[in-house]
């Protein structure tokens, strides 16, 4: 793994830098990064954008920690035929090699883009001198936070259960640019890692723009208060690792670590804060958009990745031209029951739709199908991390549970449901929640595995469950890393 790592950083970090310049004189590496990139402000924002142009990878949030893999270990999809493609993932398989393959290119993947931000950091420290410290602040305070991001996803998949053996050695941390080959660390240590980069992103990020400007500043009092003088790099704060998304992550981190006080905390700092300007998608947007509606309630996102591959990759796994073999489509009174049956619910009716071409007669999933308009802003637009799961974070570690059941009234009534009782189950309903609304974002699996829950609905049948245990949450180290150790 050292050689195959001493080869990523650099082969990586030059392809990261060259694909988004014209250079044909080609340089070593380390002189090349110092003379052709760190030493003009565009160069380090060229650098900057080559990592997140990096997590749109399919085998990363492009494709395998959202739309596909781990959604087909959460039981979103009916793959029950021994034929489908995906079957094997669907039954938690991680010996066939197919599988393993994949879960090796996640790895490996990650893995390299931290050594990519391990490289970035570093050289802004080194040679960020020709930018404000304002501004060196903003780039570092995103890096540090798309590292511990990195990292938490790696213990997510990789790591024990949390709840039940959090002492239990988990992943390596890499905090340096170096093809070291770093100790496996108790999932307690990783955790602690990731939490003290999210807080040093945060005070780096203190003065982010989003605060005072919103996901999108373009007036002259921005220009005028902060210098930056109409630069797009700054504006569009939605497409960063931004303030409120390095809180929304401090929440996400803490209640997987069962820190429900603090998770409580973050998740409610959005929450006041971040409304002003990550509004709840109007209605008029999904229901009376025609042929270009929301689907993806873009304005409440908090952080997204801006994926030109996003449509090819719903083509490649929803498409209704795809056979039954190779679609990812969920069994249809399953899908049903997710839904409760209430076709009132906009992530129902608009997601799943029974196509109009195709063989298919069931519901096929829309969400990522192309809108075709170039006038929406949200095109290309792939969320990661969007405001709702502040709402279900702060209603699962509220303690007055009149309280916990607003927090969850809030989000119905955006997705177009009547509010809950106060004598309902909080704890089912966060539930409910997870399952319908983070359909091709991954998170489901997660919810699961942090709960620990014995069984899960079974996607590949009507009724029934799928029994849960660690050797089907702990998905294994790849070969790649073990060989080495």
């Amino acid at each position: 793994m050292k050689k195959y790592l001493k080869n990523i950083i650099g082969i990586s970090a030059f392809i990261l830098m060259v694909s988004c310049n014209d250079y044909l004189d080609v340089q070593p590496v380390d002189e090349y990064l110092e003379e052709n990139v760190f030493t003009s402000e565009n160069g380090i924002q060229t650098a900057l954008n080559g990592i997140y142009s990096n997590m749109t990878s399919s085998n990363t949030y492009g494709g395998n920690l959202t739309l596909g893999t781990v959604d087909l270990l959460a039981q979103r999809y009916n793959v029950n035929n021994v034929s489908h493609r995906y079957h094997y993932y669907g039954n938690y398989n991680y010996e066939n090699a197919g599988v393993k393959n994949t879960f090796d290119n996640i790895w490996t993947s990650l893995y390299s883009n931290i050594l990519n931000i391990n490289n970035f950091i570093g050289s802004l420290e080194t040679y960020g001198a020709i930018i404000s410290q304002e501004k060196e602040d903003i780039l570092k305070g995103e890096a540090m936070g798309l590292r511990a991001m990195h990292h938490f996803d790696l213990l997510r998949l990789y790591g024990p259960v949390y709840s039940a053996n959090a002492s239990a050695e988990a992943i390596p941390y890499n905090t340096e640019a170096k093809a070291n080959l770093n100790a496996l660390l108790p999932a307690t240590d990783v955790i602690a890692k990731i939490l003290a980069d999210l807080d040093v992103a945060e005070q780096l990020l203190e003065n982010d723009p989003v605060r005072t400007y919103g996901k999108v500043a373009v007036n002259q009092e921005y220009d005028d208060a902060t210098g930056y003088n109409g630069e797009d790099f700054y504006r569009f704060r939605n497409l960063r690792l931004n303030y409120y998304a390095i809180k929304a992550l401090q929440a996400r981190v803490h209640l997987y670590a069962g820190n429900k006080e603090a998770a409580l905390i973050a998740s409610k700092v959005v929450i006041d804060e971040a409304s002003t300007w990550f509004e709840w998608t109007s209605p008029s947007e999904i229901i009376s958009a025609g042929e270009n509606p929301d689907r993806t309630f873009s304005s409440e996102v908090l952080f997204a990745i801006h994926n030109n591959n996003l449509y090819n990759q719903h083509a490649n796994l929803f498409d209704s031209y795809l056979n039954g073999y190779a679609i990812l489509a969920s069994e249809d009174s399953r899908l049903n029951t997710v839904f409760e049956g209430n076709q009132n619910d906009y992530r129902y009716i608009y997601t799943w739709m029974i196509p109009d071409v195709g063989d298919h007669s069931f519901r096929t999933f829309f969400k990522y199908a192309d809108v075709d308009s170039n006038s929406k802003a949200f095109r290309y637009r792939q969320p990661l991390i969007r405001i709702s799961e502040m709402y279900y974070i702060a209603a699962e570690t509220e303690e007055d549970p009149a309280v916990a059941i607003d927090y969850l009234n809030t989000v119905r009534y955006n997705r177009g449901l009547v509010d809950l009782p106060l004598s309902a189950d909080i704890q089912s309903e966060i539930l409910k929640e997870y399952q319908k609304e983070f359909y091709g974002e991954g998170q489901l699996f997660f919810y699961y595995k942090r709960k620990n829950a014995l069984s899960i609905p079974d996607g590949s049948s009507t009724t029934g469950d799928v029994i849960m245990d660690t050797n089907k949450y702990v998905v294994p180290l790849p070969e790649s890393e073990t060989d080495y150790r």
